[in-house]
């Protein structure tokens, strides 16, 4: 049976811009990959795409929490050179073989990590077989350190990983990226050193360490990339 999600992780907090942003990924990859998309053939045939999320509803009027992470672990699979079509049905081999409709959301993956599959049997072995066998560690298993658990979901995200001080966390800022502790937003971080304040006096501004400046700037440039 599925798991009930909690709600702070399902509630829409982000608008597709602001998703791909985070994320990291390119403009208009949020809605291909969690609503699908159509195009027209040259034969003009129209071609429809299922969602990259296939086997839980598209979502309206935002993303989530959990959609937001199982976009950067899509990503991760789109850079090793995974097709969407692979992306998709190692999505949907995971979906059904766990019954969950984030399988890349839930600690079950960080903690059984490629050997989830061996000893489960699921049909994504297969999948990964094809591109060796530690496929999945080595695409997911970086970032799966990233993620905090509560009750088999991931919850807070640290995108510059554990060792830098900027989180992303449903319960904060709108879930929003903010500097841990103080929940000041990365992006007005950002706009202040866009008009032309040191970081000196941002820190001293907003009440926080330089180097916690400095991480927020490091994500966001990493983000404008």
């Amino acid at each position: 049976m599925t798991r009930q999600i909690p709600e702070q992780l399902v509630v829409r907090l982000y608008g597709y811009a602001d998703a791909d942003r985070i994320a990291g990924v390119t403009r208009g990859t949020a809605k291909r990959w969690l609503s699908g998309y159509s195009y027209v053939r040259r034969d003009g045939r129209r071609v429809d795409r299922p969602p990259v999320t296939a086997g839980r509803a598209a979502p309206s009027g935002g993303v989530s929490f959990s959609d937001l992470i199982e976009l950067v672990a899509i990503g991760g699979f789109k850079e090793r050179g995974f097709t969407v079509p692979t992306i998709r049905r190692i999505v949907q081999n995971c979906q059904d073989e766990f019954d969950e409709p984030y399988p890349l959301s839930t600690q079950r993956f960080k903690i059984g990590g490629r050997d989830v599959f061996v000893s489960e049997g699921s049909l994504l072995r297969d999948v990964l077989h094809q591109r060796g066998a530690r496929a999945w560690d080595d695409i997911l298993g970086p970032f799966l350190d990233t993620l905090d658990y509560r009750d088999s979901f991931a919850y807070r995200w640290w995108p510059l990983g554990r060792s830098k001080p900027v989180i992303v966390d449903p319960a904060y800022g709108f879930g929003l990226p903010v500097i841990v502790g103080s929940g000041v937003r990365t992006e007005i971080i950002r706009e202040r050193v866009q008009a032309g304040d040191s970081h000196e006096q941002i820190a001293y501004d907003f009440q926080v360490r330089l180097e916690e400046i400095e991480s927020a700037i490091q994500f966001e440039l990493q983000r404008a990339a």
